[in-house]
């Protein structure tokens, strides 16, 4: 056995990498305001203009040792493309004035777990940010789900660490008087186990795209492809037969294990 997996450990470094998974579940919500239900959505043959606002990468909850925020390109193409698909373009030189504001951030949402005890000494998990991750992958539908397998996938969903897009469409004519009027919010996030926020991006947004300005009554679950991706591992250590308690494998850099 031990010659076994010293030969399999072997051929990952030899290789240098480890496949990322295939596919990805991601979790798509959208919550539309009173104001937002008076707008249209835009379709490609009748687009609308908008103004984005990239307000960065947010890591909340328990932070990850070794998680970085990626570059932004990493998520304005990608995010770009999705919504030109809808019909929602980018205002520039020469396009008609911009009707919206989208503001869009983008991170991860670790579960800020604690282990107590109950009456009978019996541990107990507790989530302390259960609300906010909740919030995440139910939205405003949560109170709506009244079979319990759906109520299960939300609260399963909640307690994973997850790779998120928040996308946020504002009134643009508000906005420039410093009013905001919010018309609809997508929430779109996928487990982040296994993976590297670059590896998922284009899964989380060609997923959440087409619901873009339509309100969801029911979380949506889509299966999707994600990029091929690899974890990179250092420099190789020998380990001898017993290791002394300072001698440690070199630990893997890029996706969360």
């Amino acid at each position: 056995m031990r010659s076994f997996i010293a030969s399999c450990f072997a051929s990952m470094l030899a290789a240098g990498v480890v496949a990322a998974p295939k596919t990805c579940e991601v979790n798509v919500n959208v919550s539309v305001t009173e104001a937002g239900r008076k707008v249209t959505p835009p379709t490609k043959a009748k687009p609308v203009f908008y103004v984005p606002l990239l307000a960065g990468w947010r890591e909340e909850g328990p932070v990850e040792a070794g998680e970085k925020a990626p570059r932004r390109e990493a998520l304005v193409k990608p995010l770009a493309r999705a919504l030109a698909r809808q019909g929602y373009l980018v205002m520039g030189p020469g396009t008609p004035a911009p009707t919206l504001l989208l503001v869009f951030h983008w991170g991860a949402l670790n579960v800020d777990e604690d282990e107590t005890e109950d009456e009978d000494g019996e541990p107990q998990k507790q989530v302390r940010n259960q609300a906010q991750m909740l919030a995440l992958v139910g939205g405003n539908t949560f109170g709506a789900l009244d079979l319990n397998f759906e109520r299960d996938a939300v609260m399963q969903a909640a307690e994973e660490d997850r790779y998120f897009v928040l996308v946020s469409a504002f009134d643009y004519a508000d906005a420039v008087k410093k009013k905001k009027t919010l018309l609809w919010r997508a929430r779109i996030s996928t487990p982040s186990r296994g993976v590297v926020m670059t590896d998922v991006v284009q899964a989380l947004v060609d997923s959440g795209a087409p619901y873009f300005g339509r309100e969801t009554k029911r979380p949506v679950w889509a299966e999707a492809p994600v990029r091929e991706g690899r974890v990179e591992f250092g420099e190789v250590i020998e380990v001898p037969e017993k290791a002394p308690p300072s001698t440690a494998l070199p630990a893997a850099t890029g996706a969360k294990k």
